[in-house]
């Protein structure tokens, strides 16, 4: 009976169902109760988890990690980007970053200068950069098998009960092509949170052609902060179809003593928005006419 389907995005390749679920939860929680919504309860709200999807694990089975799971991550560096999609993922991502910076000999390795000096992002380690880059890619190769594996845990997910489909970051891509390719589905509302379906180097890789393919919803509401470099482009409704509810925000980039997060990318950040809260109130209550 999930009327609520949350899916997550990139960096939850070392985290599991049951936290993404929790943290995703509470926040989700609090933006409903501070908007004086009913607060779903929790057995009404479900997670499409698909991190464990980018290490080949089968579900239940979990690897110990530290409180900081990207300290677990490879030691990326400038010379591993070699694949030409991730140079161009990291050049669109750049232009959402404050005034350009000196260093970086190439046009890729400029563009990672700026992304982990960005204040936006809340300067991320150079390593995290390329990491959350190549997720995206890997997602969208069509020789690799992790959009298969989170198509997959996306359809386990759903049910005729959904109603409400909330998705951050990579996840919104992961949802939209679900969503289109799904009309049997019973859903009222998709909400987008940090999207970056409107970078072209993303759209042109789409499963469903994105100026043909509207998702099988009644509405689409797109939140997108000016903060957040990842939605590079904030408005989806010219992209997409003038029917896309593109609502701006304001994310300060968000810290956390001792470990990275993302910044004004931050999915916590997104959840807690007055918008948020209204979005999903208003599919629920749709659903119960």
């Amino acid at each position: 009976m999930a009327h609520v389907v949350m899916c997550h995005g990139i960096g939850y390749q070392y985290k599991h169902r049951e936290t993404a679920f929790t943290d995703w939860y509470d926040a989700l929680r609090m933006s409903m109760t501070d908007a004086a919504l009913p607060v779903p309860a929790p057995e009404q709200v479900s997670a499409v988890f698909y991190g464990n999807c980018y290490r080949g694990l089968k579900p239940g089975k979990s690897v110990a990690v530290a409180e900081d799971e990207l300290a677990d991550i490879p030691n990326f560096r400038s010379g591993d980007v070699r694949d030409p999609f991730e140079a161009a993922l990291l050049e669109a991502f750049a232009e959402g970053t404050e005034e350009p910076v000196t260093g970086g000999k190439g046009l890729a390795q400029a563009a990672l200068r700026r992304l982990e000096r960005s204040e936006r992002l809340g300067r991320p380690p150079e390593k995290v950069v390329i990491w959350l880059v190549r997720q995206v890619r890997r997602y969208l190769d069509p020789d690799d098998t992790v959009r298969a594996c989170a198509q997959q845990r996306f359809e386990r997910v759903v049910t005729p009960d959904t109603r409400v489909v909330v998705a951050h970051s990579l996840g919104s891509v992961v949802a939209y092509e679900a969503l289109c390719a799904h009309p049997e589905w019973n859903i009222d509302t998709f909400v987008t949170l940090g999207s970056p379906l409107g970078l072209g180097v993303i759209r042109d890789r789409l499963r469903s052609p994105a100026d043909k393919a509207w998702p099988h919803v009644r509405s689409w509401v797109n939140i997108a902060a000016e903060e957040d470099p990842v939605a590079l482009v904030k408005k989806l409704g010219p992209l997409f179809d003038e029917r896309v509810d593109d609502r701006p925000v304001v994310n300060l980039p968000r810290r956390h003593p001792g470990r990275y997060v993302l910044g004004g990318h931050s999915v916590t950040r997104y959840l807690t928005t007055a918008d948020l809260a209204e979005a999903v109130g208003a599919a629920l209550l749709a659903g119960e006419r």
